[in-house]
């Protein structure tokens, strides 16, 4: 991979694709069955020979003969068991023996220790033949409402962060879908909701040969040629000290009682004398009061941070029970300098507890 913003990829040799006998056994055709061209240059550029490369939507086992052919382990979660077995009997073909989980993140367990997510997301909006059966309960494809859908995408991909090593890279490709001639920005969605539980560092277009045609005057469809491959990646990223410094002052001059503790009370403490790399976010310890720790969020909202639940957004007022069964809330900001200020409260009596 080089410095290039774009990939153009070329369909699959005929020995890596889907065999024409196992695509006849699945019941929609393996309509879906992606390219192994279009995962290797992740695979080769964001792990190393030996590391293992994980698909949260396994399908057909697409990204584990990748990783195989480029030197890798893999595993992957499937929810589908027909297509997991499918995938099994394709890879085992090609003398691979990945493991392989029937089920679905968070419920389902990652079958072995992972060193990079790299996976295609299934897609809102899919229409399955109605006379070919019922795909298997549970099936992003089948979820009636685009909200719960990407909550469910957040829950998984928070079971992928608690999963990868510090510093590790969550690889999605994904597009933005047209429905009813509409378009739904699943990709920019599905971007925001990542950059809440990791680092978003790039981005790939990747595209597809496609014949073009002539369109009349103000129409709008393309071919849908392209995706994004979003990179993101595990790591903490510093806050700046100083502009940290300056919203806790604030804080402080509109009355909001709080302690501060963890990493960065260390910091102003010992400075660099601990840690060679500055805290990730500031931890403040609030009073048990419902009613005040609201005004504070209130009071944080007018001036433009962000407030999440574990990288679900949240809106004030906000419930201590609720608040409690998260252990913290988090606020941040960045300004236009790129600046990050990250404030985790949390309640006095949970670190009593």
């Amino acid at each position: 991979m080089d410095s290039r913003s774009w990939l153009v990829l070329e369909p699959d040799p005929p020995q890596h694709t889907l065999p024409e006998d196992l695509r006849a056994r699945d019941r929609f055709g393996g309509r879906d069955c992606g390219w192994v061209a279009q995962m290797r240059p992740f695979v080769r550029h964001f792990s190393r020979p030996g590391q293992c490369v994980f698909d949260p939507f396994c399908g057909f086992g697409t990204t584990l003969l990748a990783a195989a052919l480029e030197g890798r382990e893999g595993c992957g979660i499937e929810i589908d068991a027909g297509r997991a077995e499918l995938a099994r009997e394709r890879l085992r073909r090609h003398g691979i023996d990945a493991p392989i989980a029937v089920g679905s993140l968070p419920h389902a367990e990652i079958p072995r220790a992972i060193d990079l997510c790299l996976t295609n997301v299934p897609y809102f909006g899919c229409r399955w033949p109605t006379d070919e059966g019922d795909p298997s309960e549970g099936q992003l494809y089948l979820e009636n409402d685009y909200a719960t859908y990407l909550h469910r995408l957040r829950d998984i991909f928070h079971a992928v962060r608690g999963a990868l090593p510090d510093d590790g890279f969550c690889i999605a490709m994904v597009e933005n879908v047209v429905i009813e001639q509409r378009m739904l920005p699943l990709a920019w969605d599905l971007g925001q909701l990542l950059g809440g539980l990791f680092v978003a560092r790039e981005e790939r277009l990747l595209c597809y040969p496609r014949e073009a045609q002539a369109l009349p005057a103000a129409a709008t469809h393309s071919n849908r040629s392209h995706e994004y491959a979003l990179v993101f990646q595990k790591t903490r990223e510093a806050i700046c000290i100083a502009s940290t410094l300056s919203a806790l002052e604030a804080i402080r001059q509109a009355g909001f009682a709080f302690e501060l503790y963890g990493s960065f009370a260390r910091w102003l403490q010992h400075g660099d004398a601990e840690s060679p790399r500055p805290p990730a976010d500031a931890d403040l310890l609030l009073p048990d009061d419902e009613a005040r720790f609201n005004q504070l969020l209130h009071w944080l909202h007018e001036r433009h941070f962000e407030l999440s639940l574990w990288g679900e957004p949240a809106r004030p007022p906000v419930r201590l029970d609720r608040l409690r069964a998260h252990w913290f809330l988090r606020a941040q900001r960045r300004d236009r300098l790129g600046r990050l200020v990250r404030l985790d409260l949390s309640l006095a009596s949970q670190a009593a507890a």
